[in-house]
């Protein structure tokens, strides 16, 4: 479903949870017109209508809220969290730790306009700094006006013109580039796309990668450092999948302009940019997990050889390469962002590419929930060889 046009019968916006302010919000002259919702919207019976179209749903309530809900397709709806002004750390986190912070993802954001605090939360959770929104508000109508001017801005997709012939890394220069501080969030899956929408996309993606990340670690000492590298990493986001305290994490993307948000978001992670060549600047055998989500289908098959011959050379024997993408079939139009490759040409290529030096040790397929069609797939498989050094 395209949730992106308020005028057609599929539109979708905002709904702010008041809960127990629901007069004093309902009667503001708020941005975007969003949904007011008030605690009997909210009960179980109620809440999949007061969620149908909405995008994002930002809680202005917290004490009231039913974080437990929000589970399934309810739990795709990007949230925002205000933050109550006079509460410290450590009461918010006895109060909302296990019950709202520990259940957000990278799609949702945190309303604060106090940097100690948020700081605070950041570092126990691991939150990504474009996470935060900054708030100057100190009554809770100016709040609701600030978070619904700044979520209405965010509604309407980023307009691009002058579509031309279709050049992988020129393309994604250029855009990621243009979305690093207008809207970054909307390279991640689908740029033209809301929050609601590439967050579902998350949930499955996560889903069949976490669980392969954690086989790449195994069960090494604590002292033993875990290497990683991301191929195509935009501005972070499967950073926050790591403990970057305990793991050495390395991303580059064509885009420079993804690659400063991508620092800004995880300071602990190290993020470079890649050149035209798509060659690696890292040392052979220099990473025990080097994976791509969903990079390979958007570059021609050239480059795709390049990428999978770099990424196996900067692994370590022993090490993990993962891929998630789509795999489909058909032709391909000029303006088209995606070169289809069936998962049997790709394993083909990647064979090639690495001159049979691999074993395949899982593959799994995905299906997004706005699609009919099963078109992601998973493969993981370890790098064979001896080690250059040991």
């Amino acid at each position: 479903m395209d949730l992106i046009s308020k005028n057609t019968e599929t539109a979708s916006w905002t709904a702010l949870y008041a809960g127990r302010f629901y007069d004093r919000i309902a009667g503001a002259d708020l941005p975007g017109e969003p949904n007011i919702l008030d605690d009997w919207d909210v009960i179980s019976t109620r809440l999949d209508a007061a969620l149908e179209r909405t995008s994002t749903l930002a809680v202005l309530d917290l004490f009231s809220f039913p974080y437990e809900a929000m589970r399934g397709v309810r739990g795709d709806v990007p949230l925002v969290l205000v933050l109550p002004e006079g509460l410290d750390a450590e009461f918010l986190i006895d109060v909302f730790g296990a019950a709202a912070f520990e259940r957000l993802s990278f799609f949702d954001r945190v309303a604060t306009g106090n940097d100690a605090l948020w700081e605070q939360l950041r570092r126990r959770y691991g939150w990504a700094a474009g996470q935060r929104i900054v708030i100057g508000g100190s009554h809770l109508e100016e709040v609701a006006e600030e978070v619904g001017g700044l979520l209405e801005a965010e509604a309407a997709p980023p307009d691009f013109s002058g579509e031309e012939e279709y050049k992988a890394t020129s393309y994604w220069s250029e855009r990621g580039d243009a979305l690093a501080n207008l809207s970054p969030h909307r390279a991640i899956c689908s740029v033209r796309h809301d929050l609601r929408f590439n967050k579902a996309m998350h949930r499955v993606q996560a889903a069949a990668l976490e669980p392969q990340f954690a086989v790449a670690r195994g069960n090494r000492a604590e002292s033993v450092p875990f290497t990683v590298l991301e191929v195509g990493a935009g501005i972070g986001r499967w950073a926050a999948s790591f403990d970057l305290t305990k793991t050495r994490f390395c991303g580059v993307d064509i885009s420079e302009g993804m690659v400063r948000a991508a620092r800004a978001n995880f300071p602990g992670g190290h993020f470079d940019p890649v050149g035209e060549d798509l060659i690696l600047h890292y040392d052979d055998e220099s990473f025990d997990l080097t994976y791509s989500v969903t990079v390979m289908h958007h570059n021609p098959t050239p480059s795709k050889r390049t990428l999978l011959s770099e990424m196996w050379r900067v692994t370590r024997p022993g090490g993990r390469l993962i891929f998630q993408e789509d795999f489909v079939t058909g032709k391909r139009l000029a303006s088209s962002t995606v070169y289809p490759m069936s998962i049997m040409k790709f394993v083909d290529l990647l064979l090639e590419a690495t001159s049979g030096q691999v074993v395949l040790e899982h593959v799994e397929s995905l299906h997004y929930p706005h699609d009919d069609l099963v078109r992601g797939g998973l493969l993981s498989l370890s790098r064979l060889g001896v080690p250059k050094t040991w």
